[in-house]
């Protein structure tokens, strides 16, 4: 019996074409290992879709074998669909990397750091099922075109670092406190591009001019509510044990804003949670909660670029925090239901291809828009990817008609029925058994 289904190749079409542009599909999908025998899955593109379906389409193994079947995609078992899946991981990486080495080698949009491009760094947690095996999303934001540039998937211990980006000459690195270590704020430099890193008093060694560490007392103390203070320092790259310190030292600017008491307030609360969460008996230090109340940059760009530029360029940073929420809410990234490695890494890879695609339609999207009549209105992302994966979705799964799921009983019989673990799951059999006696 030949399934019939309403719509289901309408769109999916110009989804392919979108990733075809960017890479052979076909051919990648021999090399990696992911298509061999083609019994079933009979092309990287039915493939592609029963990867895209089982992850943000939502569907278990389970419904993703009957949604195969039913759509005429393919005729698979749960435990052939999730065998298919796990080997086709790698190749899931490499179509999400052709997808992103083509949004990185767009041109750059003119942002608030003219003739240089914004990219910020961040990572992100995301937690399989029980809370047992964590995985963390490494990402590089251009906030000007609201898109990644770069992405990485490693499990926990994988730190966070600007080494994970490849900086090109021209770029502007943009980190929290976790990124102020100097040897990656060196090989930034080495490849041509600048940075601006959010620091503590004591996340950085950096020294004043005549070489002696900056005097952090009298700097807060010279400063009133949102004044701003500019030094230009120098950071000792001493390494390991400190044996070549005061010789391996590089350049910067030191800004250093003092904040709201509102927002001081704020930023000292959280230093007390932090503390208590890692459940350290020694008090913080009084410089410690005195420096709650300022925010301090590290940065290599030239005096040029002013202070109120930097600061300016550092708002941005919530923007990936934004993206991140946006990944995990509207495209469930956040809610992981495979456990072995290998699935889940085909589970995320297939959000990331999605995600991507969005980020390609929403650009096109928002250039055919016209700007906000209203002075307190403004473009949301957020609806804008709301949106666009909606209509992802329908090209991915297609709309099957209810005569087409009765019309496939015959391929649902297997996937619709489970083994009885609790008594009460039975009844309902049961009770239609006395029915039709």
């Amino acid at each position: 019996m030949q399934p019939a289904s309403s719509s289901l190749e309408e769109q999916w079409p110009d989804l392919v074409a979108a990733v075809s542009a960017a890479i052979d599909l076909e051919a990648t999908a021999r090399t990696s290992g992911a298509l061999v025998r083609r019994r079933e899955i009979r092309s990287a593109e039915a493939l592609l879709r029963l990867a895209l379906a089982y992850g943000p389409g939502g569907l278990s193994l389970r419904m993703a074998a009957a949604w195969a079947g039913v759509s005429g995609l393919a005729e698979l078992s749960d435990t052939a669909v999730m065998k298919r899946l796990r080997r086709a991981a790698p190749w899931l990486g490499e179509v999400a990397g052709a997808l992103l080495r083509r949004a990185a080698a767009a041109p750059p949009t003119q942002g608030p750091l003219p003739g240089r491009r914004l990219r910020i760094a961040d990572g992100s947690m995301i937690t399989g099922p029980g809370g047992k095996r964590k995985w963390r999303l490494h990402a590089a934001f251009d906030p000007v075109a609201g898109r990644f540039t770069d992405l990485a998937l490693t499990d926990e211990r994988g730190a966070e670092s600007f080494d994970r980006t490849d900086w090109r000459a021209g770029d502007v690195a943009l980190g929290d406190r976790c990124y102020a270590r100097p040897p990656a704020l060196r090989r930034i430099l080495a490849a041509g591009a600048d940075f601006i890193v959010r620091t503590g008093w004591t996340r950085l060694r950096l020294l004043d001019a005549d070489g002696a560490p900056v005097a952090w007392q009298r700097i807060f103390g010279e400063l009133a509510v949102g004044e701003v203070a500019e030094r230009v320092v120098s950071v000792d790259h001493s390494g390991k044990g400190g044996k070549s310190r005061g010789n391996a030292v590089f350049p910067a600017r030191l800004i250093v804003l003092r904040l709201a008491p509102e927002a001081a307030a704020r930023a000292a609360k959280a230093q007390h949670r932090r503390q208590n969460r890692c459940r350290s008996h020694r008090p913080l230090q009084p410089l410690t909660v005195r420096a709650t109340g300022y925010l301090m940059l590290v940065t290599s760009l030239p005096a040029e670029v002013s202070a109120a530029e930097v600061l300016e360029a550092y708002r941005l940073r919530w923007q990936v925090e934004l993206a991140f929420k946006r990944l995990k809410t509207l495209l469930g990234l956040g809610r992981l239901p495979a456990k072995g490695e290998a699935l889940a890494r085909s589970w995320l890879l297939a959000h990331l291809i999605v995600a991507l695609l969005i980020e390609d339609t929403s650009r096109q999207l928002l250039e055919s828009l016209p700007p906000p009549a209203a002075p307190r209105r403004c473009t949301s992302l957020w609806r804008v990817t709301q949106a666009l994966r909606d209509a992802m979705l329908v090209a991915i799964r297609g709309v099957l008609s209810v005569a087409a799921l009765l019309a496939a009983a015959a391929i649902l019989d297997q996937r619709l029925h489970e083994r009885c673990h609790r008594r009460r799951t039975s009844q309902f059999d049961g009770a239609r058994r006395n029915g039709h006696a």
